[in-house]
């Protein structure tokens, strides 16, 4: 399986779309890494593995509608944000998000920039389904005022992890481009 039909699959999970506006930076590396802002969380810039719509000359801060979607790659999950902070030893807010993939946090001149952050978010559904016959976990993930589609091969064993719990690790950050077409 080539490498778009592998991404897109873990959008086919989700019926309705559900775009975020973006802003295109750059290209990270053509056609696969791309450096975008998200002007609803604070401007943010994340790296995604990019899929989709291309278009060729886009400039600087040109509006994209962009669908993402988080794979789980590792961490844990908190029966609420008070057991959060009580076993946590960070300072991160039970809702955080870096872009690790995006700077170092070193100035390190050998850095390779890749499609991860770290997040903590509220779980608020989980619904187990299947991928080749393979056990994922269809996850949505609040974070602030935002809802992020997160795929988990992990469901955190017989406790398993349930609406209300926090999310707390790396991810794998997808994204799916088209180029907004602003409405008059």
């Amino acid at each position: 399986m080539d490498k778009n039909a592998e991404i897109e699959q873990y959008f086919a999970f989700w019926e309705k779309p559900f775009p975020i506006v973006a802003e295109h930076d750059h290209w990270v590396r053509w056609g696969s890494l791309l450096r975008v802002w998200l002007p609803s969380i604070d401007g943010v810039p994340i790296n995604i593995e990019a899929i989709g719509e291309f278009p060729r000359g886009l400039k600087k801060d040109a509006p994209l509608d962009l669908e993402l979607r988080f794979l789980f790659l590792k961490g844990n999950f908190y029966k609420d944000e008070a057991e959060y902070y009580r076993e946590k030893n960070s300072r991160m807010a039970a809702e955080s998000y870096i872009p690790c993939g995006t700077f170092s946090p070193t100035n390190d001149p050998d850095f390779v920039e890749s499609p991860t952050v770290l997040m903590s978010g509220t779980v608020l559904s989980v619904e187990p389904t299947e991928l080749d016959g393979d056990k994922i976990f269809k996850i949505e993930l609040r974070f602030e005022s935002h809802v992020f589609r997160v795929l988990a091969l992990d469901g955190f064993g017989e406790l398993g992890i349930h609406a209300g719990n926090i999310l707390s690790g790396f991810f794998l950050v997808l994204g799916k481009v088209k180029r907004r077409h602003e409405q008059c």
